[in-house]
């Protein structure tokens, strides 16, 4: 009995690591196939279209944030992402292959553009710690003016881009 006992909870803790390990990077990885079905290419900015009833390109969108969206794909260097500045709040925030929240920085504590540069490893403002994750802008909208003035300032400021060697 004893035996058959410890079986069983050797078997639910390797079924309860291998998912703590496997599910978290299954929805990273859903999310950017996804975002490729799309037509959103790796290491380019991808301005999202405003949040509806039916949107769930994120999960559970926010209506009244507007979002931009990168691909990461460090695996031939670095990438930098450029958050402009428009007056009102916005966030940068990277996730890696495991959903792992690595940074989020926000206008409160950055004045003017927020620009962060992410590898895969040291030399860069941030080490996101995977060949691959997902930086999201988001900037708050409160009325049709301030959406048509943040969707301008995103589409003529916010950058992504693979950093040349």
């Amino acid at each position: 009995m004893i035996r058959y006992l410890a079986v069983f909870i050797l078997v639910a803790a390797g079924i309860h690591a291998a998912s703590v390990w496997y599910l978290p990077r299954l929805a990273m990885k859903t999310a950017m196939e996804r975002f490729a079905e799309s037509g959103i290419a790796a290491n380019i900015i991808a301005h999202v279209p405003p949040t509806d009833e039916t949107s769930r390109r994120v999960v559970r969108p926010s209506p009244d944030l507007l979002y931009s969206v990168c691909m990461l794909d460090l695996s031939e260097g670095p990438v930098h992402v450029r958050a402009a500045d428009w007056g009102g709040y916005v966030s940068l925030s990277l996730f890696a292959a495991n959903t792992d929240n690595i940074a989020a920085v926000n206008d409160s504590r950055i004045e003017g553009d927020i620009g962060l540069t992410i590898a895969n490893g040291d030399g860069a403002d941030v080490d996101l710690g995977s060949a691959r994750g997902i930086a999201i802008i988001r900037r708050l909208v409160t009325d049709s003016e301030t959406l048509a003035r943040a969707d301008t300032v995103r589409r003529q400021g916010d950058n992504c881009e693979r950093i040349a060697p």
